[in-house]
């Protein structure tokens, strides 16, 4: 029986709608589980919640495996468990932030170094269509993707998740526009 690889797990945090909408259809597309948070608060709460789930399913995961006679069976749980450790520093496969939301620039940015700084493994990728927030982000070094329409930013972004999350079957070619 060949195991089952997790799907990977997304959270865009974004203040409009109609991206949570395109990233939705985005998602199901690479086939990604997504949450989606409106503001850092809201994502933080998130991420809680998350990471406790996570621990309650290796708590019970650890009492199986000490229970089982099966040594196969012990065999993957204790795989499981390893799995889900290494999460404690990576809730999300990635997390996409907007920089610009409610409360001021650079909202996003102050969230995604808060981030950092609790879960160093956590990949971020922030996104604007502002220039003033780009500029901030190539000049603090941080990665980004630009918005644009909502029709090139489906291909964009579809293209740029699977590069995040599976990098060595989908490399990553630099363009006259990425300053990442």
């Amino acid at each position: 029986m060949q195991r089952r690889k997790p799907k990977p797990t997304l959270l865009f945090v974004d203040d409009l709608q109609s991206v949570h909408n395109y990233t939705s259809k985005v998602s199901r597309q690479i086939g990604a589980k997504k949450r989606t948070a409106f503001n850092p608060a809201q994502a933080e709460k998130i991420i809680s919640q998350r990471l406790a789930a996570i621990q309650r399913l290796r708590i019970r995961l650890e009492g199986q495996a000490s229970s089982s006679k099966n040594p196969k069976e012990r065999k993957v749980l204790i795989g499981k468990i390893n799995y889900l450790k290494q999460l404690k520093t990576k809730p999300f496969d990635l997390i996409i932030s907007d920089v610009n939301m409610p409360h001021g620039f650079p909202v996003g940015v102050k969230f995604a170094e808060g981030v950092k700084k609790r879960y160093p493994g956590q990949k971020i990728l922030m996104h604007s269509d502002d220039q003033h927030a780009l500029d901030y982000l190539r000049e603090k070094g941080i990665d980004y993707e630009v918005k644009r329409n909502q029709h090139d930013n489906e291909a964009q972004l579809k293209q740029r998740l699977k590069q995040e999350l599976w990098p060595k079957k989908f490399k990553r070619k630099q363009t006259d526009d990425d300053w990442y």
